[in-house]
């Protein structure tokens, strides 16, 4: 069991060092925001590297603070939360509801809200089934 485990997150890791760079930040403007690609949304790649740049800062939604009872700072913590990510389901999702704006927008000000591409790779995420990838 444990050999089996270790070949896993030995596969994770070069799986993440391998996409998740060039699928996260967008060096050629020079902006350290996350980037989505138009399909094969990794949670690893960019879902948690989008909540920890947008979500997880002290008062918010980390571990310790709990707004609104939700921790975005683990896979495990977001899909025990009821209804926040719902697979397959974007439109019942309240996790798309509230970067979208319906029930109050998300994050609130001064941090920027999402941009398009984020919100719809968020969208494809968990249309791919939201995946702990």
């Amino acid at each position: 069991m444990r050999k089996i485990l270790a070949i896993g997150l030995i596969a994770f890791a070069i799986s993440c060092a391998v996409t998740s760079c060039k699928n996260t930040l967008d060096s050629s403007t020079g902006q350290t925001d996350i980037v989505f690609p138009s399909s094969g949304v990794s949670y690893f790649g960019q879902v948690q590297p989008l909540f920890d740049l947008k979500c997880n800062s002290v008062g918010c939604h980390n571990s310790t603070d709990l707004a609104g009872g939700l921790d975005l700072s683990s896979y495990f913590t977001l899909i025990s939360y009821p209804g926040a990510v719902i697979a397959k389901d974007t439109v019942h999702s309240v996790l798309i509801q509230r970067v979208t704006g319906i029930g109050g927008i998300m994050p609130p000000t001064p941090i920027p809200t999402l941009n398009q591409n984020q919100i719809h790779g968020l969208k494809v995420w968990i249309s791919e089934g939201a995946k702990y990838n």
